[in-house]
């Protein structure tokens, strides 16, 4: 995560889908305590232009008028800094950790202790990643490898943009944790939703009780929620089917 993106539309959408989900008493997830992990850095070695997508409010008048006029807040006060999400409470019972994430493999893993006891008594938990998990993709295949630290580290260009298979496996281990929300920023490699699919279905192998659902707009992310139970993954499928049906033209669940 970088400040460069604070309030585009991927920080609308994930919020917009976050409140949906912990800020209102029918949600399952209406009390949980929220653990967030920005995978912070300053985009080092970089020259894109990321985080430019800020025009969209006009889509999105109504679906939710108090993040709309918050973010908005942050664009027009040139305010756009990961840690000004926080100080505008649109999220309950949520903590942020925003330690940058190191550049070496040994700094990497005592970065990844320190988020993990942040963590440590949350029941939801919720990582992001510039890029997402890390993955090495079969294109003729339609599918993906899912690299680890341990191995692929220092053969991934900027692998501070992403979350590795192990650290995945270690906050869904977490005592307290209930859901482990994973997001997932989709490439070119082969179609949006065959590599939601294609991770859907692997993940389940790893995890068994996963959802996942899609933000649309611009660039096209997901979010995979793996689940600690099936009655946990139902209770919230159900949740995410009504916010679908409400915001059809930018999200879409799969199960």
């Amino acid at each position: 995560m970088q400040d460069k993106y604070v309030a585009d539309v991927g920080d609308f959408g994930k919020f917009q889908l976050f409140r949906y989900l912990f800020n209102h008493n029918e949600s399952p997830m209406h009390g949980k305590a929220l653990a967030q992990i920005w995978y912070m850095h300053e985009g080092e070695g970089e020259e894109n232009n990321d985080g430019r997508h800020i025009d969209y409010f006009e889509r999105v008048m109504g679906s939710d008028v108090y993040l709309e006029e918050s973010l908005q807040s942050l664009i027009m006060g040139e305010k756009r800094k990961v840690t000004s999400l926080e100080s505008l409470k649109l999220l309950q019972n949520a903590k942020f950790f925003y330690e940058k994430v190191p550049g070496s493999l040994e700094e990497r893993y005592h970065w990844f202790k320190r988020a993990l006891t942040f963590s440590h008594k949350a029941q939801v938990v919720a990582v992001a990643p510039d890029n997402g998990m890390a993955l090495k993709c079969n294109r003729g295949a339609q599918c993906f490898d899912f690299l680890t630290l341990e191995q692929d580290y220092t053969q991934k260009h900027y692998p501070h943009k992403y979350i590795f298979a192990e650290e995945v496996s270690h906050f869904y281990r977490l005592p307290h944790l209930e859901v482990c929300i994973v997001y997932q920023h989709l490439n070119r490699c082969f179609a949006h939703n065959g590599q939601i699919e294609s991770l859907l279905s692997d993940l389940k192998k790893e995890y068994f009780h996963v959802i996942a659902i899609k933000h649309k707009p611009y660039s096209p992310r997901a979010f995979f929620f793996l689940c600690k139970s099936e009655v946990i993954k139902e209770s919230l499928a159900m949740r995410l089917e009504r916010f679908v049906k409400d915001f059809t033209e930018f999200w879409e669940l799969f199960r």
